[in-house]
């Protein structure tokens, strides 16, 4: 801890967790914090222009895409420019080619994006919501959200014995 108070080091992390609860309290009160937030749609979208319009991003080839179709694409990313941009590599590579003209139409984008990967940080707050959302739709017996619940939970990699014991106590 001395190097970080005396200068000696300079620490830059990252993590998906929040860091109140994964980072530790000495280092936390010496460190600066940055947030970053869900980029907007609007944002998603110049992006992935950018990326086909930039001679760097597809070279060689001519891509073709409507703006409906980027807009899904940016719904589907939840916010984040990496995976926008992934989805846009897979739907170029597997577009209808023609010469150097690639065309992505939404019969291939309904390919790549069919299952979307929803938030969830085991350790983090969003554990608590989950996990507080299938308590309240137990006891008020509704067993569809409850179904939903666990599955979303499960999905994200959820240990099921904890799941189980917490119907346990919640039975």
């Amino acid at each position: 801890m001395s190097f970080v108070e005396r200068g000696s080091i300079t620490l830059i992390g990252a993590t998906t967790e929040n860091p109140s609860f994964e980072v530790n309290s000495a280092l936390l009160s010496r460190a600066k914090v940055f947030v970053l937030h869900s980029l907007s749609t609007d944002d998603i979208i110049h992006l992935l222009k950018n990326a086909i319009n930039d001679p760097a991003g597809f070279p060689g080839l001519d891509v073709q895409i409507s703006d409906k179709n980027l807009r899904m694409i940016t719904e589907f990313s939840n916010g984040d420019a990496r995976s926008s941009l992934n989805t846009l590599e897979n739907a170029v590579l597997n577009g209808k080619k023609t010469g150097k003209r690639v065309v992505v139409d939404e019969s291939i984008l309904q390919q790549l994006i069919n299952t979307k990967s929803l938030r969830y940080d085991k350790k983090g707050n969003e554990h608590y919501s989950l996990i507080a959302a299938l308590h309240k739709s137990m006891r008020n017996s509704d067993v569809d959200a409850a179904v939903y619940w666990v599955n979303r939970m499960l999905d994200g990699g959820e240990d099921p014995l904890y799941i189980a014991r917490r119907f346990s106590q919640i039975c």
